[in-house]
């Protein structure tokens, strides 16, 4: 991996201090006879200067190293060692970055493999590691625009000609806090390259823009780790790719798993960090913050016991099955040839496509070159990659987009055609319906609602009943959607169709199937299978309505399009841009309602304060400022010091307002993660089991901080299926009316199809208590009162406008100064609230962009800077 973190000038004497020294209890150099005899003496030394030859020479430096430490001191600092004049002027504020830390770690397995190794396979995985350091800097340079030049008074970014970097290469991690007692510390191969700063190409020396290197780590670090994983197989050492969180990573075959998990220590300590981050503030550590994490969870890398390291990492080897004698069979795995089923280059052309539209609709360029150099680990060389990207904008399998955005000709093309399909029918009068029909149809939902249609639903039902085989109803949340829907599906009964429910989430569709009264209703993945096998009939008599279409995916989208298209059904899609968007590649709703018939629902009927009715508007359109400062001046803002106080404060108010008034729909919702969940209704169910409402037996889930009891309030995490019973849908609600510590417990589920069922032990352990739920889940849903801790991870427009558009009567937030990063002053921290809700991540399908004029001419230019140094690298281009 590859992680970033910027020094300041103050801590450039202790950094320097810190990466300059050694220990005998695990830096190992490969200064010795192994080294010699592998003739890389000197090929990984300890330290050495990074930069044109012109820039270390003016320092008076060897190039090759050591990195002197006072040499280092001075640079960091800004000024020449050689004569103290200054190197890079200081910041428009008067302040200097002493450096930017780049450390790029081998996997664990790759360090374990050089634990257990001889010197002389120590010195080639050495030499690997630093050719694919070497190699990543390069990247960096030709890549990466870290240079800010202002022409014409215009500020703008481009390369540095080469970078200014010290690169000091350690093989142990830091001590964790058990080893200080007196163990060892872990293997660990990595470097620390410090860039100083960059030569530009009008030869003057200046500062690099720290954030273009924070924005670029991915790809730097699947690039250093692609580079390492093709070093390694060219010294016979198989490896495996695509592992690891993302399936980002890489390993080396034949190392035992519970050696690296025992070797891992140290990652287990910023893991930990990471998630005590995660509880703190509530969202995952991003940019600086995950390098800051890794330095503040140092120990040190000595002792006061005197160990032999070296020794003792031999020992741990064999114990876990990695002796010498099977490391060095290692480096004989696959004989310096490709196997036969190896993946090679024109597999990773064929998967990077789908990989990049996997999540979303468009990638930018950083993100595509990413997601190739992770690929290749084990595959081929970044250099190679690099090729198989030019091969697929040549061949036009990826598209060029403004704003330097990329998409898919697979992708594309289907959004074309789906399109193209709804084009095709909005002349068409598919399920027409009669005044009569829809006279009646209103009058009965009037009648069930209590309430009159207001004009706008009207409107809205005679164009959703009108001409077009698809349709669009858009509407804003609380609007009366769901009235629409019934009094349409009333008219359509009536006329003699047969009127069939659907959404991407099964409960949704169920729900939607209760509140329209319709006879049939299933997810659309089911309902698009059993159309296809002939389970479910479609044709001209057939209407289809899909709720929440916002949250569908374009490949979803696109089959229930053209599925009711070929059978000449009618398609009602329901929902709103403005909400929750797909999980994977999507858009393609809101692109839908600017081709067919749609109406449009704004008069919002669910909040019952007209302040409340604004402030949703205004979270809608962005506007986050104005909202929240209308619910502060209602005293529906609710700041504390810190996330997990915000979180206390939110589950006493919510269970004094559910003690108040025990029949009042409530929910507690959250942004972020699921520990987080885990704790508030943690909190919650014990709230309920002091006032006596809970049953005194309590049945264990084996994954959560809490059990189930007579009287929680529970949601399905997964589908049930028993035997002859109806599947119980993911996200259904229930409660539990008695639970057995052996047995499991009885549920009675809410909402469409209210029934009671047992579940064993094992089946229960898919049940969640639902007095806090995600955002997520939580879409659809009206209740009376909502508590919203804000501020998490997920914090977006999308999410924001979702919290708090479920509740009828209130909608309190609970947010806190530490989570924002506003310490004592709660004027910033609402400030920050509000940067972060107003911010969209609002899924764009890719027909929405227009297309790059040409991107040939820059492919090409590439290609030819680099052609050569592949060509003789590789010996052959895709083909």
């Amino acid at each position: 991996m590859q992680t970033t973190h910027k020094i300041a000038v103050d801590s450039a004497d202790a950094y320097s201090e810190y990466l300059t020294s050694t220990s005998a209890r695990g830096d190992y150099y490969t200064d010795g006879p192994g080294a010699e005899e592998a003739g890389l003496s000197g090929a990984t030394a300890q330290s050495r200067w990074h930069g044109s030859s012109v820039m270390v020479a003016s320092l008076r430096v060897l190039p090759q190293g050591p990195v002197e430490r006072d040499d280092l001191v001075a640079v960091m600092r800004g000024v020449s060692p050689v004569d103290g004049h200054e190197l890079r002027p200081t910041g428009g504020n008067g302040s200097r970055v002493a450096g930017i830390d780049l450390t790029f770690s081998a996997p664990k397995s790759v360090s374990a493999l050089w634990a257990v190794s001889s010197p002389y396979e120590r010195a080639q995985i050495e030499a690997a590691h630093s050719h694919a350091v070497a190699g990543t800097i390069e990247r960096i340079e030709r890549d990466v625009e870290l240079v800010r030049i202002r022409s014409d008074g215009v500020l703008h970014w481009e390369p540095a000609d080469r970078l200014l970097a010290a690169e000091f290469v350690h093989t142990s991690s830091r001590l964790t806090r058990d080893q200080e007692r007196g163990g060892v510390p872990d293997p660990q191969l990595h470097s620390h390259v410090v860039v100083l700063g960059a030569e530009r190409a009008d030869g003057q020396f200046a500062a690099v823009d720290s954030r273009e290197l924070f924005r670029s780590a991915r790809a730097n670090g699947a690039w250093y780790r692609a580079e390492l994983a093709s070093g390694l197989q060219r010294l016979g050492v198989d490896v495996q790719g695509r592992t690891g969180r993302g399936e980002r990573y890489f390993e080396v075959a034949g190392v035992p798993e519970k050696l690296v998990e025992h070797w891992s220590a140290r990652a287990a300590d910023i893991d930990r960090a990471a998630r005590a981050f995660r509880t703190r503030y509530g969202r995952d550590p991003k940019g600086g913050e995950l390098s800051s994490i890794a330095v503040g969870t140092r120990g040190t890398k000595t002792s006061a016991v005197t160990v032999d390291v070296d020794q003792a990492w031999r020992a741990v080897g064999e114990e876990y099955g990695l002796s010498r004698g099977r490391a060095q069979s290692l480096f004989a795995g696959s004989d310096h040839t490709r196997e036969l089923g190896a993946p090679s280059e024109a597999d990773l052309a064929r998967e990077l496509p789908g990989e990049l539209t996997r999540e979303r609709s468009v990638v930018t360029d950083r993100d595509m070159r990413a997601r190739a150099y992770e690929l290749a680990a084990g595959v081929c060389t970044p250099a190679q990659a690099d090729g198989v990207v030019e091969h697929l904008v040549r061949s036009g399998e990826l598209v060029a987009l403004e704003g330097g955005l990329w998409t898919t000709t697979g992708l594309r093309e289907r959004e074309q055609r789906t399109l193209a399909v709804a084009d095709s029918r909005t002349i068409t009068r598919t399920a027409p319906v009669s005044e009569e029909s829809l006279r009646s149809a209103r009058t009965e939902v009037q009648r069930e609602i209590g309430a009159a249609l207001s004009p706008e639903q009207c409107e809205a039902l005679q164009t959703i009943t009108g001409r077009g085989g698809v349709s669009a109803l858009v509407g804003q949340a609380g609007t009366g959607k769901g009235a629409v829907i019934a009094a349409a599906a009333r008219a359509w009964e009536r006329e003699g169709y047969e009127v069939i429910g659907t959404a991407v989430a099964g409960a949704t569709a169920e729900r939607l199937g209760a509140d329209a009264k319709l006879e049939y209703s299933a997810t659309t993945d089911a309902l698009t299978a059993r159309a296809s096998n002939g389970q479910t009939r479609l044709g001209p008599t057939t209407v289809v309505v899909m709720d929440e279409a916002g949250m569908a995916d374009t490949a979803r989208l696109s089959r229930l399009v053209e599925l009711t298209a070929r059978t000449e059904s009618k398609l009602l899609l329901v929902g709103d841009q403005a909400q929750l968007s797909s999980i994977g590649a999507g858009g393609m709703f809101a692109a839908l309602q600017e081709r067919v018939p749609t109406a449009q629902l704004s008069e919002v009927h669910r909040a019952r304060n007209g302040w409340e009715r604004e402030a949703w508007a205004n979270v809608r359109d962005g506007q986050s400022q104005r909202a929240l400062a209308s619910y502060q001046a209602h005293d529906r803002l609710h700041i504390s010091d810190t996330r997990e106080k915000a979180a206390q404060q939110m589950v006493s108010d919510w269970n004094a307002a559910s003690l108040e008034r025990p029949d009042r729909r409530t929910v507690m919702l959250t942004d972020a993660s699921n520990a987080e969940l885990d704790r508030i209704n943690a909190l919650a169910q014990h709230a309920r089991a002091r006032a006596g409402e809970l049953g005194a037996r309590e049945m264990a889930l084996s994954s959560r901080p809490y059990g189930l009891a007579a009287g929680d309030e529970v949601i399905f995490a997964a589908a049930l299926r028993q035997p002859g019973e109806e599947r119980v849908e993911n996200g259904t609600l229930g409660s539990v009316v008695e639970a057995d510590p052996e047995n499991g417990v009885t549920i009675q589920t809410h909402g469409a199809r209210p029934r009671e069922l047992s579940m064993t032990a094992d089946e229960s352990q898919n049940l969640r208590l639902s007095y806090a739920q995600h955002v997520y889940k939580a879409q659809g849903r009206t209740v009376d009162r909502a508590f919203v801790l804000a501020g998490g991870w997920q914090t977006d427009r999308e999410t924001a406008y979702v919290a708090v558009t479920r509740a009828q009567e209130r909608t309190d937030l609970y947010v806190s100064r530490e989570d924002l990063g506003e310490q004592g002053m709660d004027t910033g921290a609402i400030e920050r609230l509000g940067d972060a809700m107003a911010e969209s991540h609002a899924e764009q399908a890719s027909i929405t962009i227009p297309e790059r004029e040409s991107d040939v001419g820059r492919i090409m230019q590439e290609q030819d800077r680099t052609e050569h140094d592949r060509d003789r690298e590789l010996g052959h281009t895709i083909e």
